[in-house]
């Protein structure tokens, strides 16, 4: 457990700051039953402060004077703690030192935090949900930093990878049956189910005898990790306070990178025989006791819990007056028009009309814009490792090189894209993610040598900017009751859009098309997608999801979750 000592000079003023509850990335209160007591190295406590709200399972700060003077005080603080986020404690306890040592004057969050405070609770799920969604990227990076080199063992060509990869994401219904059944039996068993035997049927395909055993192991893999990440953003979105969700997008996303990246660093092995791939689906084996630790940290969804409304009319109660109408109130978009109002002669819709009126509306908005985002997306991370193979000339050591050199400093843009977007809002962001990540991808391909790097990475910046952007999305423009089965209806016309863009990028390139010139053709798509979001995508930062769901709102939001 961390332990600070804090010994500086001080004004008066800023004494009587020192001996007051502090609410910035902790919500203190008073603690008279431990006020007296002395350490061996100072004189008793003035003040004793405990936590009332912060992702803190312990915390304890007692304030003593050493000298007090008119003008300057000589104060020691001593501060104790310990962390509700699990296994994360080592890269944020730095972090949480420095600002617990240094109250802010204004009470905002620091930099690497969320924009609203996360309480105790949070903390620990969103912890735990990280540790599942780097399982989740090294499950759903296999295929496509993997099969290039598994198709040179079979003596395959770029027409079946592009087949293949199209008909590995048929398994996206199996995603699908998993995440509707996620709705009636709840969040956590499906996603712990899931994220066990996707493992398990990864390192399956390390016994791959030809191209057909290989699709068929990562069909059901993909699906499975597939099934995570929606699970994963329902979750996160349904336990973090409404000022917070898309930066619980932007870790879980760097999270899921950093297993991607596992994927990268261990691609080097693939250059120590032909069959040197396989190496690489062994590795999920060792993430099974990992799953042992989450299963026992993780409780299920607090809002799955709570009494839901069904779909049927007789559900929800009528939404309150000008909640959820659209453009102007409460910061609705342009995309939510009016509902519940009718003209003399039209009979008023009941509430569950009303409801899948704007379920289906919403359902057809985001669904759109998932498929015209992964009918550019996908064929650019597919095709990326065969294009620096075949283009390029690069060995599975430079693709390692190049591949962490862009990525890595992707990070930056989900940061930014998480935090901003929380704070500023979510469309601005997204479309000017959308655009500059389709132009540097197309530059990416089109040039060698440093500007193919250059452009790599900002692509990646930009790119990664947009994920939290979209990943929020879905997982606050549905009721509970529909939430999982929504996102993976959404997350099948995304693979829809996925097959679409690797069979015109594979098809054009093995016609003996430049791949940059057939990007640029089907970069169309997310430049449609950046002007949807613009103009009929909802604003959705700080609301609550019972204010934008307004079946839910029959039950009080949970603490955490209040804006």
């Amino acid at each position: 457990m961390p332990r600070l000592t804090c010994t500086a000079a001080c004004s008066p003023e800023d004494l009587q700051r020192l001996l007051h509850p502090r609410s910035d990335v902790v919500v203190e209160v008073m603690d008279d039953s431990a006020h007296g007591e002395a350490p061996p190295d100072a004189p008793a406590a003035e003040a004793a402060f405990g936590a009332v709200d912060g992702p803190f399972d312990h915390y304890r700060r007692t304030v003593h004077i050493l000298e007090r003077g008119d003008e300057e005080c000589l104060v020691r603080q001593h501060i104790s703690y310990r962390l509700s986020v699990p296994v994360w404690g080592w890269f944020i306890t730095p972090l949480a030192n420095r600002e617990l040592r240094r109250p802010r004057r204004d009470g905002t969050q620091p930099f690497w935090a969320p924009a609203e405070r996360l309480d105790a609770r949070s903390g620990q799920v969103l912890g735990v949900l990280c540790l599942l969604s780097v399982v989740a990227g090294y499950l759903g990076t296999l295929l496509s930093q993997t099969i290039t080199f598994a198709f040179d063992e079979f003596d395959a060509g770029l027409a079946t990878q592009g087949n293949t990869l199209a008909a590995v994401r048929v398994g996206v219904l199996i995603a699908l049956a998993l995440v509707v059944l996620a709705d009636r039996r709840g969040r956590r068993p499906i996603l712990l189910f899931s994220a066990t035997v996707g493992c398990l049927i990864a390192a399956a395909g390390a016994a791959s005898v030809g191209v057909w055993s290989y699709g068929a192991s990562q069909m059901v893999s993909r699906s499975l990790s597939t099934a995570m990440f929606v699970l994963l953003v329902v979750i996160s979105a349904e336990e973090v306070p409404a000022g917070a969700r898309a930066y619980a997008v932007s870790v879980l996303t760097l999270a899921a990178g950093l297993g991607s990246g596992m994927v990268v660093w261990l691609l080097p092995l693939a250059d120590l025989g032909l069959r040197g791939w396989r190496t690489l689906f062994l590795a999920p084996l060792l993430a099974l006791p990992l799953l042992l630790f989450c299963a026992r940290r993780l409780p299920e969804s607090r809002r799955f819990r709570r009494p839901q409304a069904p779909l049927g009319d007789s559900a929800a109660p009528q939404p309150a007056a000008g909640m959820d109408r659209g453009p102007g109130v409460h910061g609705g978009g342009p995309g939510e028009a009016a509902t519940g109002t009718g003209s003399a002669d039209r009979p008023v819709p009941g509430p569950g009309a009303q409801r899948r009126a704007r379920r289906t509306r919403r359902l057809t908005l985001l669904g759109v814009g998932a498929l015209l985002f992964s009918m550019f997306s996908a064929p650019a991370s597919q095709f990326l490792n065969e294009f620096l193979r075949s283009e390029r000339a690069f060995s599975a050591s430079d693709i390692t090189v190049f591949q962490l050199s862009i990525n890595t400093p992707a990070a930056i843009g989900v940061l930014i894209g998480g935090r901003f977007s929380d704070v500023r809002g979510r469309r601005r962001i997204g479309a000017v993610g959308l655009v500059a990540a389709a132009v540097f991808i197309v530059l990416r391909y089109a040039q060698g040598g440093w500007p193919m790097w250059m452009w790599g990475v900002l692509a990646g910046i930009f790119g990664a900017a947009t994920v939290p952007v979209m990943g929020a999305f879905g997982g606050e423009l549905f009721g509970t009751a529909s939430r999982a089965r929504s996102n993976g209806q959404i997350t099948v016309l995304g693979v829809l859009g996925s097959v679409i863009g690797l069979q015109i990028v594979g098809r054009f390139t093995d016609a003996g098309g430049d791949f940059w010139q057939v990007f640029a053709m089907v970069a169309g798509a997310p430049l449609a997608l950046a002007l949807l979001v613009l103009w009929r995508f909802p604003e959705t930062a700080s609301r609550v999801l019972e204010d934008l769901n307004p079946e839910d709102r029959d039950a009080e939001p949970p603490p955490s979750a209040a804006g």
